[in-house]
């Protein structure tokens, strides 16, 4: 079995980091062997993370001198601000890499047009990390839809909720870096686009890769920021109708709240839910993807003196059932393309755009199908 080696190019999406020491990943197939960002706290965090591993891996301060010095690498994972993904993306195509990249591609629908037309001509694979297309819970929910369990959908309800990053990994609250460019969230505010809508997108690649329908009309709205110290909208509520005629409402918002402390503690009050509720004409299905089922108090836990017991199932499957696995059987040929890539995160990003002109304008937004 051939290992593949990986760069990656930026560490600001924190997920990036965390493939290092095996994380989302399947370590039989890849290997790490150089990182680069341009914030040096970043990389310490990933030697860190690393262990003994990081005495195989090379930092750099600049991922041009990355790439220049590791020719012999078969691709790189593209972890660094959204605003900087497109230019990491055609220096990564001119190398002739493979390329994984963290989601969104970008929040410039142009720059994900120009991605998207040179991917048609390139011979290498590009992927894009949505993960939960191999979460065993989803995956679930799309066998029994397809097998026609519940019927005709009617409507479709889903929420990716979360705490703050922005509290605890500052440039993801920084307006340019996350959405490209200063837009209010609505006409007058001080409040600027690239939080929470831009932060979650899964919840339009899961009901599009669901249904097998596109969107249709987007409908949102968003009050005054819960944490009046952001400079990006920490929640949003977005309903409206597919092209199939279903109707849906997808929540996501920063909306539990974190404890105000510099290090991420992801333990209490519940720090991320991913719930779908699907209505049929036969019958009814409900995910709780981050379910606890219970919640203990006691000192000497990582999260001040509160902990939260892990209740959800975590089920395997083949070699070629995951994020890394899915990149790489596209590499070796065994299917025809990574489940996930520049299409559907282009998808979702034309979504979350409209979800923002939307609030902007404070009308429906008609998405043109493409």
């Amino acid at each position: 079995m051939k290992r593949y080696k990986m760069m990656i190019a930026g560490l600001a999406n924190p997920h990036a980091a965390l493939y290092v020491n095996g994380a989302g990943r399947d370590t039989r197939l890849l290997d790490v062997i150089a990182i680069s960002d341009f914030d040096q706290s970043r990389l310490d965090l990933a030697k860190n993370r690393a262990g003994s591993a990081a005495d195989s891996i090379a930092f750099y301060n600049d991922y041009i001198a990355m790439f220049d010095a590791h020719p012999e690498a078969d691709a790189v994972m593209i972890g660094s601000d959204n605003i900087d993904h497109f230019a990491m993306f055609k220096e990564a195509v001119k190398r002739g890499l493979h390329i994984y990249m963290m989601k969104v591609i970008s929040m410039d629908e142009d720059e994900c047009r120009q991605m998207i037309e040179i991917e048609k001509s390139y011979d290498k694979v590009i992927a894009v990390e949505l993960e939960l297309h191999f979460n065993p819970q989803f995956a679930n929910a799309k066998r029994l839809i397809e097998e026609g369990k519940i019927g005709e959908i009617k409507s479709i309800y889903l929420t990716n909720i979360s705490q703050s990053p922005c509290n605890y990994y500052k440039n993801w609250g920084d307006p340019l870096l996350s959405y490209g460019k200063r837009i209010p969230i609505r006409k007058g505010m001080n409040t600027w686009r690239g939080g929470a809508i831009t932060d979650h997108p899964h919840p339009y690649d899961v009901v599009r890769w669901l249904t097998g329908a596109e969107f249709k009309t987007v409908n949102a709205v968003c009050a005054d920021n819960q944490r009046s110290h952001l400079a990006v909208e920490d929640h949003a509520a977005i309903t409206g109708v597919l092209s199939n005629g279903v109707k849906y409402f997808i929540n996501p918002s920063y909306s539990n709240l974190e404890e105000r402390c510099d290090v991420r503690r992801l333990y209490w009050p519940k720090s991320l839910e991913c719930n779908l509720k699907v209505t049929g004409t036969k019958g009814y299905i409900s995910v709780d993807f981050f379910d606890r089922h219970s919640y203990v108090l006691g000192p000497g836990f990582p999260s001040p003196n509160r902990m939260i017991v892990e209740g959800v199932p975590r089920m395997d499957g083949g070699l070629d059932d995951s994020l890394v696995g899915s990149f790489v059987a596209a590499i070796e040929g065994r299917i025809s393309k990574p489940e996930t890539g520049l299409a559907d995160s282009y998808a979702a990003v034309r979504v979350m755009n409209a979800a923002y002109e939307s609030i902007y304008h404070g009308k429906t937004i008609t998405l043109e199908q493409e």
